[in-house]
Formats: structure tokens, C-alpha cells, sequence
């Protein structure tokens, strides 16, 4: 998993006054020194957070999603909860009739929650009323362009507003940018006959189970006597999606949009269906330009065909995220994850799901309160629409912060118990990691919390599934209080198989980062793994869920994770307890797996025929 933002539920606060104050994130420049003023002609892309009944929404997610209420599933439309909830017109009028004033052209959001608008630095001199300056951050070539002065709100803007993210850039003067996939790559041996490796805590680093007749069979034989993939047909039959396949639910007429920093080639996804028999629906990807396809936006596509791959709709949102940002980009992180739910300003319909396979350390996103709050607003928004985004929970087990950090470089704070946002969000459904292994009908034999640490070489690594405790986010009313909760946010809520060993195969062309040469028409299989495999994988069981519902006149599921929970106090059987191993790569108390919920797994691996079974009965 790569890199994403964050959030924090307290700040879903009641709508502001005009004498309170606003939120402009961490502009102040104390400690640091002086580069001389910044560019005025450099441009700053504001998010601006409009004066809106955000507690409502708030409210309203609880009224449509919890089980027990008369009103589950009677989610408003998209119209609806911009004008009952959005900002007045008198605010958004006057927010953008100032903007347009100064020769801007400022965009009003479809929640009605918040504008957007692109104002030079010269500009923003003159609508704040202070300079900005160039700070050095004590990076060769890295600069923060902040006001000197705390701003001062204009008349038009004063009052209507609470929240504005962007006032500050990260600007680089000759350092070039790299971006890499967050996916995490297993290491196939060309082994000849296969032994089966000995199960650890669940989890067996080779392939079990049987492999279905695919392409290649005869394309590329020796691909299967790697010992490594866990192919379509297994994971379908261990997670119950077979039977629901063999019972015409293939994801008709539900909506997926996958969001990410770059696409994948369509190609490949055609490859693959054709390989294991998955023939559906066209993927769609968005704003793409010129950017290189990533190993990530495969995986998360390949992977929901699996599981839903007659679609009414499969989109990929493209992008592209500023690895440099030191905030993770959580401004381009919001751009991402609006970008299905405005295009339904088009005339496109609004997703029943959104796949989302990022996060960032909450530590290291914590001080940036106006770009978190306008995230969580729009997760907010999209839980009360009815819409359920799944992240994943993270590939550095219960220490996120130590994600991308050389093992001989890792201090203790990187080390410690941290959790990864926006998984933390109470408006999402995390998803985390485990191993896996199969019986030889590709039923489970066992399953474990995914840690490659226990495994022995060569398939030991430091990653595992994220999980824990939120430092930002409070216990949401639909989560258990258990004894280690403390009241806070608990990562994750459900889990699936994410073991780069033996990992997913993966149809996976040369012109995508990370990939090999081809084996055919320049395509290759690369096996991966990673919480962003099992993201997809849980969004795709919503899909086939929401086709259900539907098609036998039931409440919208909506937003599943109250619903979720409630299915596993009434009827635990609906999902694989994982109470074996933990997700602590260097040690530590946390995180042990349990029976029941605990912080490695959540509730469990969700079987998706039984939690079919139970939509009638809400549990």
C-alpha cells in the first residue's frame, strides 16, 4: 500500500459562526528560516470548507446505515443532501462571487460542501492580506511556501467559511520526483516439482489448494510450477464468492470506482479475464494522460474482475499524487477520492463502492487539521450518500510509520504501534491483511494474520496487514467497546487474504512500473500482495451484496460497516474468525490475534454467500 492522508471525526463539528475561527492547517513558518518571498506567479490550488450542516450529515449516516433503524437504507440522493445539509445558497454565492471578483473561477463541489479554486500566490498577497515567503526545510532543494502573517478573511469569505487546505506548497528547485507501486511483489522460484511448505501461524508461503484449468496451461506452463498465486478459482471457492457465481451474481447492475495515482493498461485486464474466464465489463479510466501505469491500479482492477466482473460500471480515477508533499498529499488525496462523486455533476451515476488502496503514518499527517477535515467531510458525505469506501489498512503491520524506511535506519518511533489513515476513518470500512491456506478443494485449512516475519527464508520480509489504534479518529457508535478499545478508532474491520507469499498472479504488461519482461504479447505474470489486494477484493464482495439487495427488493446495504458488525454478534459464522498470529513486525504487544474482534483482523474474513444470505435479516 502506498501513501495517503488522513482524518479526524471530532472535527465533523457543528456548522461554524461568523466570529469563529478558521482552520488554515499548519501555516506556521516558526524555526524555520527565511528563503526570501516566494514566487507570486507560483499557484495555489484552495480547498475551501463552506460554513455547511456537516453534523447532520453525520447524523445521517447513522439514521440510513444502522440496522436497527426504521430508516436503514432510505439514503438521500445526491441532490437531496446538498440541499438539505450543504451550505446555504447565500454562502456558496458569496464565497464564489468574490473569488470570480478577482478574475478566479472557483468551482462549487456537487455536496455543496466546499469550492475549489486556483489563485496565484500574487493573488492570494492580495486577498489575505499578507505575504508569503519561501521557507528551507533542511532537504537540499525542498522549500515551503507559507503567509508570513496569519490571513485575514475578506468580505464575502468572512463568516461563510471554516476550513481552508492549500494555503501552503511544497516547492522543489531541481529534485526530481519518484513514485513507486504499493503493492508488495513476491519472489517466484522455478522450483520444478513442488513440496508443500510447512503452515506458519495459518499461513503457508507457497501455493495450496487446486489450481482451474487457464491459459496457461499452455501460454506459459512453467508459471505454474513456481508454487506461488493463489489463482481466481481458489479464492473464489475460499471466500464463498463461487456459490453466488454459480447463482447468477456476478456485480449486474452495481457500480464500482477504484481511485488511484495512475492507471493500468486496459489490455492487461482484457488478458486477464480471457486467461481465467472472467469475460464483463469494460474498465473506464479517467484522466490518465501521459502518467505510466503502476502495478497497483492492476492489481486493484484484476482483483475486483475476480470477484465482480460483470459490473454495470468499473471506473478507475486517476490521480497523480506529489510523493514530495510532507503531508502524503492530502490535498491530492481529496482531489482523488471526489473525483467519482463529482463526475455524477455530468450526468454519470454515483458509485455503489469506491476501492481506495493508500494511507499515510496518522502521525505524520496529524497537523495538517484543514485538509483532514475536508477528507473527512467528503468520506462523510459518501457514507451518507450510500456509498461504501473500503481502504486498505496498510502493509507495515502495526507500525505504519516504518513503511518505506531501510531496516538498519528504523527508530524507535517509527517502530511503535501506529495506525494508517484514511482507514482510520469512522465513515470507511478498513480492510487488513491475512495468509491463507487451502485444502485441496480450495476450501481454507487454515488462516492467519498476514506477518512474513514468521515466516523462514527466502519469504521472510518485514510486512504485514495494518491494524490498531486511531491517535486521531473516536470509537464510531457502530464498533464494539471492547477492553483494548480506549475509545478510539479500531483498524481494521474485516480482513482477506494479502500475502505477497504465495500472492495474486497478475497479467502485467512491460509498460507498467515494476513489471519484467514479457512473455507474451509483451505481457508477463507478476504475483503480488498487499492489503491493496484484499481492498478490492472485500469491494468487490459489496458489489455482488448490493446486487442482491436489489434484485429481491431489500433495503440499499449502503454503507455495510454498521451492517457488518451486527452480522457477526448475531451470526458469527458469516465470517472466518483469524485467532491465530500477530501483525507486530518488531515486537511489541500490539497486534495478537483473538477470537472475536481484535486489532489484527478486525471481525474476520467475510464469507460472502453467508452474508448474502443474511440481507433479508439485516444480521
Amino acid at each position: 500500500m502506498r501513501r495517503a492522508l488522513l482524518i479526524i471525526a471530532c472535527l465533523l463539528a457543528l456548522p461554524s459562526t461568523a466570529g469563529a475561527a478558521v482552520d488554515y492547517g499548519p501555516i506556521s513558518h516558526q524555526g524555520l528560516k527565511s528563503a526570501g518571498a516566494a514566487p507570486t506567479g507560483l499557484k495555489l490550488t484552495l480547498q475551501i470548507g463552506l460554513v455547511a450542516n456537516n453534523s447532520g450529515i453525520a447524523s445521517a449516516v447513522k439514521t440510513y446505515s444502522d440496522p436497527t433503524s426504521s430508516s436503514y437504507g432510505k439514503y438521500p440522493s445526491l441532490s437531496t443532501l446538498a440541499s438539505k445539509y450543504g451550505a446555504k445558497s447565500s454562502v456558496s454565492n458569496a464565497v464564489q462571487s468574490y473569488f470570480k471578483s478577482e478574475g478566479n473561477s472557483p468551482q462549487l463541489d456537487v455536496t455543496h460542501l466546499r469550492v475549489t479554486v486556483t489563485v496565484s500566490i500574487g493573488k492570494a498577497q492580495g486577498i489575505f492580506g499578507t505575504k508569503w515567503n519561501l521557507y528551507k526545510t533542511g532537504t537540499p532543494n525542498q522549500y515551503l511556501a507559507l503567509p508570513v502573517n496569519t490571513p485575514k478573511l475578506p468580505k464575502g469569505l468572512s463568516g461563510n467559511v471554516d476550513t481552508i487546505a492549500g494555503l501552503r506548497a511544497n516547492v522543489s528547485h531541481g529534485a526530481s520526483k519518484v513514485s513507486s507501486a504499493s503493492v508488495v511483489k513476491a519472489s517466484p522460484r522455478r522450483d520444478g516439482a513442488r513440496v508443500r511448505e510447512k503452515e506458519y501461524f495459518g499461513g503457508t508461503p507457497t501455493r495450496t489448494g487446486t489450481v482451474a484449468p487457464n491459459c496457461l496451461d499452455t501460454a506459459d506452463p512453467g508459471v505454474l510450477t513456481f508454487g506461488t498465486g493463489l489463482f481466481p478459482n481458489q479464492i473464489q471457492t475460499a471466500y464463498g464468492i463461487a456459490p453466488l457465481h454459480a447463482a447468477g451474481l456476478y456485480g449486474q447492475g452495481s457500480r464500482l470506482a477504484i481511485v488511484g495515482e495512475a492507471p493500468t493498461p486496459v489490455a492487461d485486464l482484457n488478458a486477464y479475464r480471457s486467461c481465467f474466464g472472467l469475460p464483463g465489463t469494460a474498465l473506464k479510466v479517467h484522466n490518465a494522460g501521459s502518467i505510466q501505469p503502476i502495478l497497483e491500479s492492476s492489481l486493484d482492477a484484476q482483483t475486483v474482475a475476480l470477484v465482480a466482473p460483470q459490473l454495470s460500471n468499473l471506473d478507475l480515477w486517476v490521480q497523480n499524487l506529489d510523493d514530495n508533499a510532507d503531508d502524503g498529499d492530502v490535498d491530492g488525496f481529496l482531489e482523488m477520492i471526489a473525483a467519482p462523486i463529482e463526475a455524477a455533476g455530468n450526468g454519470s451515476p454515483l458509485p455503489d463502492v469506491i476501492s481506495i488502496s493508500y494511507g499515510e503514518c496518522e502521525a505524520t499527517v496529524q497537523p495538517f487539521t484543514a485538509s483532514r477535515t475536508l477528507v473527512e467531510r467528503e468520506l462523510a458525505a459518501a457514507a451518507a450518500l450510500g456509498i461504501t469506501v473500503v481502504i486498505a489498512s496498510g502493509d507495515s503491520g502495526s507500525s505504519t510509520c516504518s513503511r518505506g524506511v531501510p531496516a538498519s535506519q528504523l527508530t524507535s518511533a517509527e517502530k511503535a504501534a501506529q495506525t494508517s489513515w484514511p482507514a482510520t476513518s469512522p465513515y470507511v470500512l478498513a480492510v487488513g491483511g491475512t495468509n491463507l491456506t487451502l485444502n485441496a478443494d480450495n476450501s481454507i485449512a487454515a488462516t492467519g494474520a498476514w506477518n512474513d516475519t514468521q515466516y523462514p527464508a527466502p519469504y521472510t520480509q518485514a510486512a504485514g496487514g495494518g491494524g490498531g489504534l486511531s491517535i486521531l479518529n473516536s470509537r464510531p457508535w457502530w464498533q464494539p467497546a471492547t477492553s483494548f478499545s480506549m475509545g478510539k478508532r479500531m483498524v481494521p474491520d474485516v480482513a482477506a487474504f494479502a500475502d505477497p507469499n504465495p500472492g495474486y498472479p497478475i497479467v502485467c504488461s512491460t509498460s507498467v512500473q515494476s513489471c519484467g519482461a514479457g512473455y507474451r504479447n509483451g505481457q508477463s505474470i507478476a504475483f503480488v500482495g498487499g492489503t491493496s489486494a484484499a481492498a478490492p477484493l472485500v469491494a468487490g464482495m459489496i458489489a455482488l451484496w448490493k446486487q442482491q439487495a436489489r434484485q429481491a427488493g431489500l433495503p440499499k446495504p449502503g454503507f455495510v460497516a454498521p451492517l457488518l458488525y451486527a452480522m457477526r454478534a448475531k451470526n458469527p459464522q458469516a465470517f472466518v474468525d483469524i485467532t491465530q498470529g500477530t501483525n507486530a513486525l518488531f515486537g511489541g504487544p500490539c497486534c495478537t490475534s483473538l477470537p472475536g474482534f481484535d486489532l489484527t483482523t478486525g471481525l474476520g474474513s467475510p464469507l460472502a454467500n453467508i452474508v448474502n444470505s443474511l440481507l433479508a435479516s439485516r444480521g
